[in-house]
């Protein structure tokens, strides 16, 4: 899966930022790979939402989750379509 840390709870808001970033500039080649980091993504604002109680960061937050889960979805349709299991 994906290099992704899971535990954002002890970074510093210019840590998420500079983790973010990073994530931004690798290469993503499949959609699981472009899942993964919208799902990423999704973790690193709705942390600075919380803890600035930003409403720009919670909608961006909300975007990539649902960027993230029509990528999912995309991929168990396909995955149905090809006769493998979603």
């Amino acid at each position: 899966m994906s290099n992704y840390p899971t535990d954002l709870s002890t970074l510093t808001g210019p840590e998420l930022v500079r983790i973010f970033l990073d994530a931004y500039d690798q290469p993503r080649t499949t959609k699981a790979e472009r899942a993964e980091f919208f799902d990423f993504k999704s973790r690193i604002f709705a942390a600075i939402a919380e803890r600035d109680g930003n409403p720009d960061a919670a909608r961006f937050a909300a975007c990539a989750r649902a960027d993230s889960d029509l990528l999912w979805a995309e991929i168990a349709a396909n995955e149905v379509l090809n006769g493998g299991e979603a």
